[in-house]
């Protein structure tokens, strides 16, 4: 949920993608540090899985050698150049599908403590009085 809050660093292209994502968005890469992490689906983690591409390198060659493309990549996206949107990618689990809106770090930890007042309301619901 952190990604997508106000106050995030992640870029407005990434949070508008990770908005629009469904869990099946998400699948594990080499493709930014050689070491399986799960992440947006993307043009970028598609070209790296393609037949005939070279398999990623390992931890950290893989990051040495895409750190330039990706700083690019992420600087055109920062500017709002939309020819770079279909490469750009993040880390994020499947709980992206449950990222449908952007809030403000102040609303999603309400609503994690109202979540949890209501959730230790029911459970005391549940244990029998004496």
């Amino acid at each position: 949920m952190w990604l997508t809050t106000h106050e995030a660093e992640t870029n407005p292209t990434i949070r508008e993608k990770f908005l629009a994502a469904t869990s099946a968005d998400t699948l594990r890469s080499r493709s930014l540090t050689g070491k399986p992490a799960r992440m947006l689906r993307s043009a970028w983690t598609e070209a790296w899985d393609s037949p005939g591409a070279p398999e990623p390198l390992g931890m950290p060659l893989q990051s040495i050698l895409v750190a330039d493309a990706q700083r690019r990549i992420h600087r055109a996206a920062d500017r709002g150049d939309s020819s770079v949107r279909p490469l750009v990618t993040y880390f994020v689990g499947q709980a992206v599908g449950q990222m449908n809106v952007a809030m403000s770090s102040r609303d999603v930890v309400r609503g994690m403590v109202e979540e949890y007042l209501d959730t230790m309301e029911r459970m005391n619901g549940l244990v029998p009085e004496e």
